[in-house]
């Protein structure tokens, strides 16, 4: 899998850290970090909630 750098640099813009993020979208640090470097892939819902709280819609930041 490759690193979701979209991701990372939306969450940064947003002045959010990755635990700020986790705690929005319910769930822990390590998964979103997981996510940003490519060692896991979010389902759906938690794309949904991660594009909800980045103010940005989930193709912009998840590959399909």
């Amino acid at each position: 899998m490759a690193e979701n750098r979209r991701l990372a640099a939306a969450r940064v813009l947003k002045g959010i850290t990755q635990r700020q993020l986790a705690e929005l979208v319910g769930t822990r640090e390590i998964e979103i970090s997981r996510i940003e470097t490519g060692r896991i892939t979010p389902d759906a819902a938690m794309k949904q909630r991660i594009a909800l709280v980045l103010g940005k819609p989930t193709f912009e930041l998840f590959d399909a």
